[in-house]
């Protein structure tokens, strides 16, 4: 099992590597990857969402994610084009503040989801148990 893990791994990399010998370009490449990376997750993550009951809590932070996913993809599909079209020589700043809209939106949206975690860990979580316990493990080493 490791063996073919580390087999495919290596053949990934060498795959990697030789297209960018054959583009010539790596950024293009690591931005053409982004983007098939960014399509499968989002593909993933919709079929997730939609085997989640609706309502549940794991179902929006779901849609959470879905809504970072895409942002990243948009930053990635810009960041392609901006370098594919030349979006930078007509637009000029315009062209980088998109990208960096895309990518700001998409950390906004972790800051909220992360937020939102921590409310549900507050909420299911054993917060009140877990300081009963430790004063329970202090009050048995004081009796030791």
């Amino acid at each position: 099992m490791i063996g073919a893990i580390i087999s495919a791994l290596a053949a990934i990399i060498v795959g990697i590597v030789t297209v960018i010998k054959l583009v010539g370009d790596a950024e293009l490449l690591v931005n053409a990857l982004s983007l098939t990376f960014g399509v499968t997750a989002i593909i993933w993550v919709f079929k997730a969402r939609r085997s989640l009951s609706k309502g549940s809590s794991l179902r929006e932070l779901t849609t959470h994610f879905l809504f970072v996913l895409v942002f990243v993809l948009c930053f990635s599909f810009w960041s392609l084009a901006v370098k594919m079209l030349s979006l930078e020589a007509l637009y000029g700043n315009l062209a980088v503040a998109i990208e960096y809209l895309f990518i700001s939106l998409a950390y906004i949206t972790i800051v909220g989801t992360a937020y939102r975690i921590r409310k549900l860990g507050h909420e299911f979580g054993f917060s009140v148990q877990s300081k009963e316990i430790a004063q329970l493990i202090k009050k048995n080493k004081k009796k030791k």
